[in-house]
């Protein structure tokens, strides 16, 4: 089968350019289509990407406040256990007088009188003791019973001279023990007795 084309050149022409014209508007159609899918998806991923690094960065600031409190808690909890040291250290050290006296007062018998005590712990003797008594035999028992007392150690006699009161015409012997304070833990009340124990 033949075809033939009777229509005049500028026709053809024509036709030809519409076609032409035709297919270059849909291209452009395609191409403003295929831009458009193009935005809107580039839009949906910008909004996305955004939220994503807005939820990154409040997870981040969140994670920055707990590591700015755990950190302060941990400085905390160095500092309580470095005062909880120091508060052993000082429980382990500390004397408590009142024991210490009350153990004094025990150990003194009935005939001993106190003129002076001097105390302290930090060079030896940490005790020196001036009374008075009747005899050397009060000296001696007041000796002894402070060399078996667990809170003492280290008695010495220093010295003793006769002495008379002016006021009751009396004589009185005048003495000199120095001791030390034994490492004991205290426990017990402050009145009554005391339970001493020596520290091995």
């Amino acid at each position: 089968m033949i075809n033939i084309n009777l229509l005049p050149p500028e026709l053809k022409l024509k036709r030809i350019e519409a076609k032409r014209n035709a297919s270059l508007i849909g291209i452009c159609l395609v191409i403003v289509l295929v831009v458009a899918v193009i935005a809107v998806i580039g839009r949906s991923l910008e909004a996305t990407v955004k939220d994503r690094l807005s939820a990154a960065k409040s997870e981040v600031e969140k994670n920055t406040g707990q590591l700015e409190e755990s950190k302060d808690l941990e400085n905390l909890a160095l500092l309580i256990n470095d005062r909880a040291k120091t508060t052993d250290t000082i429980n382990k050290t500390r004397v408590i007088w009142s024991q210490v006296i009350q153990e004094l007062a025990n150990s003194a018998p009935a005939d001993v009188q106190f003129d002076n005590l001097t105390a302290n712990t930090e060079k030896s003797p940490n005790f020196i003791l001036q009374g008075n008594t009747t005899t050397e035999r009060e000296i001696i028992k007041f000796k002894e019973k402070l060399e078996n007392s667990p809170v003492f150690k280290n008695v010495n006699f220093k010295n003793s001279s006769l002495q008379t009161d002016s006021t009751t015409q009396t004589q009185k012997l005048k003495f000199t023990l120095e001791f030390d304070l034994e490492k004991i833990n205290l426990t017990g009340a402050v009145s009554g007795s005391a339970d001493f124990k020596r520290v091995q």
